[in-house]
């Protein structure tokens, strides 16, 4: 839970943050002797979270956050595609990458929650007019801890 609690606390931080840069940069120009901050990597993605072809990624709706220990993101796609198939891609894609499928709501959105290694990663698939809207949202699992076991 302390993880958890840690990892909402550093969220909270960098998300503050960011909105102070934006801020700060907000009708300045280049020419006014302050630089651009860089804008954010288009290839922000974790290796084992599969989003299907076409889709593109939404870079000011997302962010991600990752050491050797933690990994905390929320990563927005927008493309065409028929909602339930994408339901079904995740469904088959996930367990590729040693994700399990923990449960599926289906209610105008859809949610489905895996769960690997400590990980909840859970993907919401909304339609929105002729465009389909993938958001990943990848954090320590409540009560993550492993249990070594001995014998």
């Amino acid at each position: 839970m302390r993880k958890v609690m840690n990892v909402f606390l550093i969220l909270s931080l960098l998300l503050s943050g960011c909105a102070t840069m934006k801020g700060m940069f907000k009708g300045r120009s280049s020419t006014a002797g302050v630089s651009k901050p860089p804008e954010v990597s288009a290839i922000l993605k974790f290796d084992d979270i599969p989003v299907p072809d076409g889709f593109k990624f939404i870079a000011n709706e997302s962010f991600a956050f990752q050491t050797q220990d933690l990994r905390v993101g929320l990563l927005k796609y927008e493309g065409k595609a028929d909602p339930d198939a994408i339901v079904q891609f995740y469904k088959e894609q996930m367990p590729l990458y040693n994700w399990k499928v923990v449960n599926l709501i289906e209610y105008g959105k859809r949610l489905l929650n895996f769960e690997k290694n400590g990980q909840s990663a859970v993907v919401t698939i909304e339609p929105r007019g002729t465009k389909v809207i993938i958001t990943i949202a990848v954090s320590p699992r409540s009560g993550g801890e492993t249990e070594v076991l001995t014998k």
